[in-house]
């Protein structure tokens, strides 16, 4: 059996915040959609965890499946985040994409616990080898 670890596609669920009802909310999916633009000018596929399945089966794989799940509201979300804003901060302020004011009420509104922070969808899929009667 081979199995793939977790790849995202940011493509299928951007946003940060699913509930976008506040500002600290529609501030949470503008920088991930920043975080995003960057990715992709860094030429990143924010469409890979879709294309596993295939990938797999094109690799002779049999028995080929996959599954989809985003977590909402975790403690691991919200580092996440924070960790990913303070790591590309420098970038995004360099490419315009945000500025420091709103970094710094995004980063805020993390750590006093506002957001319910979702990861963008995480794609396991697996497959086997087949056997010599398969082939």
């Amino acid at each position: 059996m081979v199995t793939t670890r977790l790849p995202a596609d940011t493509a299928l669920q951007p946003l940060a915040c699913l509930d976008d009802g506040g500002p600290a909310q529609r501030r949470a999916n503008r920088l991930r959609d920043a975080v995003r633009e960057l990715l992709t000018r860094r030429g990143a596929d924010l469409r890979y965890g879709r294309t596993l399945p295939r990938a797999l089966r094109e690799a002779g794989l049999v028995d080929v499946a996959a599954a989809g799940s985003f977590p909402v509201g975790e403690l691991a979300c919200d580092r996440l985040e924070a960790a990913t804003i303070r790591h590309v901060r420098g970038e995004l302020h360099a490419a315009g994409l945000a500025d420091d004011t709103e970094i710094d009420a995004h980063l805020a509104a993390i750590h006093a616990g506002e957001l319910d922070l979702t990861l963008a969808l995480l794609i396991s899929a697996w497959g086997r080898r087949p056997a010599e009667h398969d082939r």
